[in-house]
């Protein structure tokens, strides 16, 4: 069969969780190593492309959209976003074209952040890639409110006050950095060093945190969301993933 893109629908504490996937061109029956995709806050850089690239290598992918966020249901909370990741990997593992032994997790920004933490509840994975990943408290400050406010307009949440409040508890009890001591698998961190929404600094402090192998690229120049760099984060992450699931 050609390659292949839809949409699963996944359940997270009775509601419904959206999925895109991306399956590689192969036999029927035939099940491919994985990676499951986590979006940040708000979700709009979906990184489809490394998606796209890891197709290409013969690398099925699987991005849910977290509740309240893209047409899931619910309200977006950040406290609940690890466990929606735990259930989204369970569920991830039951597709038909997934081979549940090599199976890596991606996250870009919060998504990062949400990456670290489920990896550290999950040692079957072979392989997470945090690009500019959200740290712990040091997150937390006096434009917090307003970020949360502004950000969270596409999503269906929580007031802004609250969600603020939900944002400080959650990087301050589940901190990336203890996350990463925790972590088996091999572990890429990438972050620009002209990010101005989350410091370079917070990736460099996640690696010294690690226990496991890891790989920090600070990249020279490079934004939040490396819009001016995706081929090169593509490939490098991409290239990352294929290896350690091959």
């Amino acid at each position: 069969m050609r390659p292949h893109g839809g949409t699963e629908i996944f359940k997270f504490q009775g509601q419904r969780m959206l999925a895109t996937y991306h399956k590689p061109a192969g036999p029927d029956g035939k099940r491919f190593p994985t990676v499951v995709f986590l979006h940040g806050f708000p979700g709009s850089e979906k990184s489809v492309d490394v998606q796209r690239e890891l197709m290409k290598r013969g690398i099925a992918s699987v991005a849910p959209f977290f509740l309240g966020a893209w047409g899931s249901g619910g309200k977006y909370r950040f406290t609940t976003l690890p466990e929606q990741a735990a259930a989204a990997l369970k569920a991830v593992r039951k597709l038909p074209f997934v081979d549940k032994r090599r199976m890596g997790l991606y996250g870009f920004s919060m998504g990062g952040w949400t990456a670290l933490n489920a990896a550290a509840e999950e040692p079957s994975l072979k392989a997470v890639v945090a690009v500019a990943p959200v740290g712990g408290a040091e997150m937390v400050g006096p434009h917090t409110l307003d970020f949360i406010t502004r950000l969270s307009r596409p999503l269906n949440t929580i007031a802004p006050k609250a969600l603020a409040a939900d944002f400080a508890k959650a990087v301050s009890s589940r901190d990336p950095g203890r996350a990463a001591r925790r972590i088996k698998a091999p572990l890429l961190l990438v972050h620009g060093d002209c990010d101005q929404t989350i410091p370079a600094i917070v990736s460099k402090r996640i690696a010294k945190s690690a226990a496991g192998k890891v790989r920090l690229v600070i990249e020279k120049g490079a934004t939040h969301d490396f819009l001016d760099r995706r081929e090169k984060l593509t490939a490098l992450c991409a290239g990352f993933l294929a290896k350690s699931l091959r």
